[in-house]
């Protein structure tokens, strides 16, 4: 499987995880997003800087979104999956555009 289609796996239910498994659930995703990020067509520091200034805020912040209580935990994580979709989906586009 292609590194970059590798995504982490999140629970049915992700309230149900333990805190251990919501901080590594996390750096998954950050990672993902990172590996997104820049694996990009075309990618430069100056294309996406709000990404650049989140996730180092996110992986500073692992511990305290992992201890949030389920719903704010439910809602960060659905927030990120999405973010995580919508930039798999920049990169198959911007693959598609360069073929």
């Amino acid at each position: 499987m292609d590194k970059s289609q590798r995504t982490a796996p999140i629970a049915k239910d992700p309230s149900a995880l333990s805190v251990p498994d919501r901080q590594n659930t996390l750096r998954q995703i950050v990672h993902d997003l990172q590996h997104l990020r820049d694996s990009t067509v075309g990618a430069s520091s100056d294309r996406r800087p709000a990404l650049d200034r989140l996730l180092p805020i996110i992986r500073a912040s692992i511990e305290s979104i992992a201890n949030a209580d389920d719903d704010c935990w439910t809602n960060i994580i659905r927030e990120l999956l999405q973010l995580r979709a919508t930039l798999l989906r920049l990169k198959a586009d911007a693959a598609g555009t360069c073929h």
